[in-house]
């Protein structure tokens, strides 16, 4: 990737170089610098910047966590060469005697469960026993990376590892907290505004993480959720609208909860998820059957958009903007960060 970009940088180079078209030299006499000219009218970088910060503001995130990453693998590979090297072990046996020594094998309880919340998105006729292997392998998978973390999080922490690289200023968006279901404290000075769809896999993992981040701060931290449909996920407009149906009659939490944990999205799953969580079933229908939700789901996903989302999930904490089925510790970064500065 890094080689691709530095291509298209030489690429840029020699395009310029060898064009017709060629820069004049202006003098910057101005707080910004100039970077076109027409005329006798000037474009400073202020002016250009403004028009795409939120792309700069992204690229300049993405810059940092490259290097971050990069800092802490450098680090990560120096500490396990130092351990194993004291241990008389080659790198690949000290990480087998920490990582994968002790790793318990799924049971088959851990393989119903995970199967039980993606069968909703598995092909139709496809059962447990089709899909055993990769379920064993998918737990298998997450329990590795889960024990290296922690592994891992000892090295950094017993050699004294700090990032001294400091991370690009993010941008604050202004958006509505009065709009949307909610739960958490009333007066939570911390407050996570969520864009998702129902049919979003990473929408479904992320459900996980937030229901973790909200029971681990408590009143300290409010959730609001805001519908934000995908154009390829067909039955994610349905969805919506029938948790704004419960919404209506204040079951909107069990709804979202049901669906995010059984993947189950057929119209006719939605009406029997929405009876078993106790709505009423003849609002329910009336309200599905008038349509009259899609102006909210519409509403939402406006909101959205003016706010830079451009996939799911999308939270923003306190109008921060944290995309993607981040880790948990991705939240607790910002929202400890939000409650310092606030002084909770």
């Amino acid at each position: 990737m890094r080689g691709a970009f530095l291509a298209f940088l030489a690429f840029l180079a020699l395009v310029a170089s060898s064009s017709a078209c060629v820069t004049v030299p202006v003098k910057d006499e101005g707080p910004s610098p100039v970077v076109a000219r027409y005329g006798d009218r000037v474009i400073r970088q202020a002016e250009v910047d403004e028009k795409v910060i939120d792309e700069l503001s992204k690229l300049q995130e993405q810059i940092y966590d490259l290097r971050s990453e990069a800092a802490e693998r450098i680090a990560i590979e120096a500490l396990v060469a130092q351990k194993a090297k004291a241990e008389g072990l080659s790198e690949d046996d000290w990480l087998g005697k920490n990582v994968e020594n002790g790793l318990a094998e799924p049971s088959d309880a851990e393989m119903r469960a995970l199967f039980d919340k993606a069968k909703g998105r598995l092909p139709d006729g496809v059962g447990f026993d089709d899909v055993k292997p990769q379920l064993k392998q998918a737990l298998t998978r997450e329990a590795r990376a889960k024990k290296a973390r922690e592994v891992f999080g000892k090295l950094k922490k017993d050699a004294g590892f700090t990032m001294v690289l400091e991370a690009p200023a993010k941008q604050r968006k202004t958006i509505d907290v009065a709009t949307g279901p909610t739960r958490g404290g009333k007066g939570a000075k911390v407050v996570i505004v969520e864009f998702a769809d129902f049919q979003c896999p990473y929408c479904a993992r992320a459900h996980e993480t937030v229901s973790t981040v909200m029971k681990a701060y408590g009143e300290k931290v409010r959730i609001i959720f805001r519908h934000y449909p995908l154009a390829n996920h067909p039955k994610a407009p349905k969805a919506a609208e029938a948790t704004a149906c419960a919404d209506e009659q204040g079951k909107f939490w069990e709804l979202h909860d049901s669906l995010f944990e059984s993947g189950e999205l057929d119209e006719d799953a939605l009406a029997m998820q929405a009876k078993r969580i106790g709505v009423d079933e003849k609002k329910y229908d009336e309200c599905m059957k008038s349509g009259r939700m899609a102006s909210l789901v519409k509403r939402d996903m406006a909101a959205g958009q003016a706010a830079g989302v451009s996939g799911t999930p999308a939270f923003f904490i306190n109008g921060l903007q944290l995309s993607g089925a981040q880790p948990e510790e991705a939240f607790r970064k910002l929202i400890d960060a939000e409650l310092a500065r606030l002084g909770e």
